[in-house]
């Protein structure tokens, strides 16, 4: 068998809400071959859609007349063999194509890709919620946003607060946290999940201080305290805060998370099948995880093709904590043929061969590309502040 063609497939998709959600492109990746099995990937990356659309063509020369079976070969190939080797807009480019070779060797050989890496380890896979506040902050309506997302079978949530905050410690904003942090606990309830991503926005001193803030509404987890390439300081915050440390989304290569876990910097690693060059690089940072005692959570504000892709990996990682989906109650959720359903805080593992789900072509060419605009951040003074 021999790839014969890559084809990048473009989505617009909205993001409905205020305008402090990322609205996006997907973009899939088609991989073809001489004996007409293809191969669905996705390589999408908020903001960026140019550039992994320049590097998959770039790519493409190495791949077109190899065998898509030989994925780590392939994988070797795609990441070394044009001397720059790193990146996250490159990570995402390679990401797309191994995933769909993945896709094809489970489909040449009639099983899910998950029993082709050692099985599963669980029948079922925990999931939360995110974007499922369409960025509402008044305590009303995110009452009625957790109402609705319980309501269709979610059990965990996370939020963030996209507030501009000083460079040092800053009370008003974390009282404006804490304060919206109660509210969403008050709304969902005692005994559901509940995390708080801060995008990397804070100084250690600032994350120590939101931590214990936070400590009342008792987190499973606090993501991205810090810039998560300041590996020193999110080790300070990992020590003091009364919750585990979570990060590893804008990571793209095992090595990176190495460094965090080396300094005791996390307990839970992100890696997004999307981002990482893979899900063959996503086992590893599992494994390597594994190895620290760590536990993985991988990230996922995409579509359900990612949701579905990262199930496997789920599935297979016997250190695996729980994954996000993002909330996707429009026609995004339905762009794969078969829809992941939610049941009591769960998702069902596919049983089809390869990733198990099919594109909905259709609705795909119902919703071309769009014009994406990154929310951004800026302090009072004028400065910018991490989205």
């Amino acid at each position: 068998m021999k790839i014969t063609r890559i084809e990048p497939i473009v989505v617009g998709a909205p993001t409905p809400g205020n305008g402090l959600l990322s609205d996006k492109n997907y973009v899939f990746v088609r991989v073809h071959t001489d004996e007409g099995i293809t191969g669905l990937g996705e390589a999408s990356l908020e903001g960026y859609l140019y550039g992994v659309l320049g590097v998959l063509r770039d790519l493409e020369e190495l791949v077109i007349g190899e065998d898509p079976t030989r994925i780590e070969y392939l994988t070797q190939v795609m990441t070394r063999q044009k001397f720059w080797r790193g990146g996250v807009v490159k990570g995402t480019a390679v990401a797309g194509i191994e995933l769909a070779c993945w896709d094809i060797l489970g489909k040449s050989l009639g099983v899910p890709v998950y029993k082709l890496v050692g099985g599963a380890c669980r029948d079922r896979i925990r999931v939360y919620a995110n974007g499922w506040t369409g960025g509402a902050t008044d305590p009303a309506v995110v009452k009625d946003r957790a109402q609705a997302a319980l309501a269709e079978g979610y059990q965990a949530f996370k939020f963030s607060l996209a507030l501009p905050s000083w460079p040092l410690y800053d009370p008003s904003a974390t009282r404006r946290i804490a304060t919206f942090a109660q509210a969403v606990r008050d709304a969902i309830g005692p005994d559901c999940l509940l995390m708080f991503d801060g995008h990397g926005r804070y100084d250690a001193r600032s994350a120590i201080e939101i931590a214990h803030a936070l400590d009342e509404v008792k987190l499973c987890f606090f993501e991205e305290p810090v810039p998560q390439v300041d590996e020193d300081a999110m080790a300070e915050v990992a020590r003091r805060a009364p919750m585990p440390i979570a990060a590893g989304e804008r990571l793209e290569c095992k090595w990176d998370y190495r460094r965090l876990l080396e300094k005791k910097a996390v307990s839970v690693v992100q890696p997004d099948v999307a981002h990482c060059n893979g899900f063959g690089e996503a086992l590893k940072i599992a494994h390597l995880a594994e190895a620290f005692s760590a536990f993985v959570a991988p990230h996922n504000p995409l579509s359900p093709v990612v949701t579905t892709i990262s199930m496997h990996l789920d599935a297979v990682a016997p250190n695996f904590l729980i994954q996000e989906m993002l909330y996707l109650h429009d026609w995004r959720g339905k762009i794969i043929r078969e829809p992941v359903q939610i049941r009591d805080g769960f998702a069902q593992l596919p049983d089809k061969p390869g990733w198990g789900i099919e594109l909905d072509d259709e609705l795909c060419a119902a919703h071309p590309p769009i014009d994406v605009t990154i929310p951004r951040l800026f302090r009072q003074d004028g400065a910018v502040n991490d989205w």
